[in-house]
């Protein structure tokens, strides 16, 4: 029976292809909230425009996320010495992409909807304000729902945990660069990150209603109840 050498793996040229993967592994979190964000900017402020609410723009921007991870990550495939090497200006790269950009950018976008809503919100009312209670039907409806403020705190709130948990992470193996680290704070910045994780699955959970009804019900027919 032949056993699998991990060594080959550390194959000069499958060694470019894992930091690759291993960069694109990194951003898919991070740039799926940047995705989300886009997509809820452009519902919001251009709320006018009925293709921002189609299936299709959704496909658009989850493409376009996809396409993003690879073009951002390609510098792992063009780049010169030694193939097995996560050199210093490749963990700086990554933890760049990472963090601070989403986060930049999240921030931005997200800053920009909240002022919108308010502004659109300070137009709207003093007209609902003296529209007579006889004419509802001209009443101007909201731009954002509850439900959609709500959804986009989450989310921040997710994205903000996120952050939290993998931030120090990347400084730490950038700084080791420099410094010995204890393997100590090492490992704790791995269980930080893994509770981090573990919080936003919990998070996401609790507030599904619909999966969790779904998640309760199968477990009752499970154990028969």
């Amino acid at each position: 029976m032949r056993y699998f050498d991990v060594r080959r793996l550390y194959a000069p040229h499958l060694c470019i292809l894992l930091l690759y993967v291993y960069n694109i592994a990194g951003i898919a979190i991070p740039f799926s909230f940047v995705t989300f964000t886009v997509h809820r900017f452009c519902c919001i402020v251009y709320h006018t425009n009925l293709f921002f609410k189609t299936k299709r723009w959704v496909t658009i921007c989850i493409v376009s996320q996809w396409i993003g991870e690879f073009v951002i990550s390609l510098p792992f495939l063009f780049r010169r010495g030694s193939y097995c090497s996560n050199e210093l200006w490749m963990q700086i790269y990554t933890c760049m992409m990472t963090t601070f950009l989403p986060s930049l950018i999240n921030t931005i976008l997200n800053i920009r909807i909240f002022a919108y809503v308010r502004s659109s919100t300070r137009r709207i009312q003093p007209q609902v304000n003296v529209i007579p209670t006889n004419s509802s039907n001209n009443i101007q409806q909201p731009i954002i729902s509850r439900r959609d403020v709500s959804l986009l705190r989450q989310m921040i709130f997710i994205f903000f945990i996120f952050i939290t948990g993998w931030v120090p992470v990347y400084l730490i193996t950038i700084i080791g660069y420099f410094v010995r680290i204890d393997p100590i704070i090492l490992a704790g910045t791995a269980i930080l990150s893994q509770l981090c994780i573990l919080s936003v699955i919990i998070n996401l959970f609790i507030c599904n209603h619909t999966l969790r009804e779904y998640l309760t019900n199968k477990i009752r027919q499970c154990i028969g109840l």
